[in-house]
């Protein structure tokens, strides 16, 4: 009886214990993770994160943890300090170095992507994720020799990953080779059916060999597995766009701001679509979008001041104007353009429904120059497919439609 005792004392005190240091450790490790959507579940684990930083802020692997959710939510700018923390405190990690040219590949500064990468090849980080990096990071250099190289190398320790073959692919498709690219395209959909650029790149390809159906079929399969891509719905509108379904391509264009409001080519080319059937007031929002993440953006300025001008909003016109003047003194269509926005104020000139360029007398303007004939505002006659594939047009007229970025 006594030696029962003991035993179930022996037994109590164990489990207490064992208690016990889960409790303690239960603030040292990530706890599991609750059933829910996926994004329940990083928020979780990144306020685990959080709070074990603000705990210890002298542990590396926290910040390099943390820096990977971050990098799947796309908070690049979040994730590239965490994995910067995570270097200064231990500089010796190969692992941190091929995040770090992960996040930076993502932000497209390609060259010091490709610097992290190879410190990581150096600290002994040899996998064929860490190759294919390299390969991928290669190519866009146009490096292509140094990038076969790696994808060599990443095939022969893992020969069905698909995001090797599609890297390969993308060297053939800047060598011209379309059927070895498209051949390399369609073998990473058979290793790896949920791969989405793979799905972007064939329906851009066959969009531009003017194989609309296939491009539409292989968009259709990618928005199975991502409907909400802003990519897929982009390549979409523009595939729309090049077979004249011109009202559907702007929807498409617009659902690709909606879900990705920094995707400027999508607003861009909505507005240039609306632009170019004279439809001004629905084109400057697209453009003041573009403006607005992409100040930069090539020719934003003239289609600025051309769509204000045409609605009537003279002054604003000049501003934008002077603008794309300041970053290049000869475009003679923004000159062209200030010499009627100086006449309209100075003569008080309504706009025309049906606006068309005035004809300005030869010694017009402050530097006594002759006026350049402005081509923006003839009419261009548009290319036709050589086929009828029988799809409908759309109700915005046939008008030219370039510039319009791919």
């Amino acid at each position: 009886m006594n030696r029962l005792k003991v035993f179930l004392s022996i037994y109590i005190l164990s489990f207490v214990l064992i208690s016990c240091g889960s409790d303690y450790r239960r603030g040292r490790t990530i706890p599991p993770l609750p059933e829910g959507t996926e994004k329940s579940r990083r928020e979780i684990t990144l306020n685990f994160l959080s709070d074990a930083i603000n705990a210890s802020p002298g542990v590396s692997d926290n910040y390099y943890k943390r820096s990977l959710i971050y990098l799947e939510e796309n908070r690049l700018n979040d994730a590239l300090q965490d994995i910067n923390d995570a270097l200064d405190i231990n500089g010796n990690i190969g692992s941190y170095y091929q995040t770090k040219a992960l996040i930076l590949r993502e932000t497209k500064q390609i060259r010091e992507a490709l610097e992290a990468a190879l410190k990581a090849e150096v600290l002994n980080s040899e996998s064929p994720e860490l190759y294919n990096l390299l390969g991928d990071l290669y190519q866009q250099l146009r490096l292509f020799n140094k990038a076969k190289l790696y994808l060599n190398k990443a095939v022969q320790i893992s020969p069905n990953n698909g995001e090797t073959y599609f890297f390969k692919g993308e060297i053939f498709a800047k060598l011209g080779d379309t059927t070895s690219a498209l051949q390399l395209y369609e073998q990473t959909l058979a290793l790896k059916p949920t791969y989405l650029p793979a799905y972007v790149r064939l329906s851009e390809v066959h969009t531009a060999l003017r194989q609309y159906d296939i491009a539409f079929l292989y968009n259709n399969d990618g928005l199975k597995y991502y409907p909400k891509s802003a990519e897929l719905f982009f390549q979409r509108g523009y595939t729309l766009q090049r077979s004249w379904k011109l009202d559907s391509a702007v929807s498409c264009y617009l659902k690709a701001v909606a879900l990705d409001p920094k995707f400027v080519n999508a607003s861009f080319n909505a507005g240039m679509l609306y632009f170019k059937s004279r439809a001004y007031r629905l084109a400057l929002p697209q453009f003041e979008h573009t403006l607005k993440y992409n100040s930069r953006f090539p020719e934003i300025d003239f289609y600025m001041g051309q769509s204000l001008e045409y609605t009537g909003e003279y002054e604003r016109a000049e501003e934008f104007y002077k603008k794309a003047l300041l970053i290049n003194p000869q475009d003679y269509h923004s000159l062209n353009g200030m010499y009627r926005i100086k006449r309209k104020l100075l003569y008080g000139e309504t706009l025309p429904p049906d606006f068309s360029e005035s004809d300005l007398p030869p010694d017009f303007g402050e530097d006594g120059q002759g006026r350049r004939v402005d081509t923006s505002l003839k009419q261009i006659q548009s290319i036709q497919p050589k086929s009828k594939l029988g799809l409908k047009t759309d109700s915005i007229s046939r008008k030219s439609i370039n510039p319009i970025i791919k």
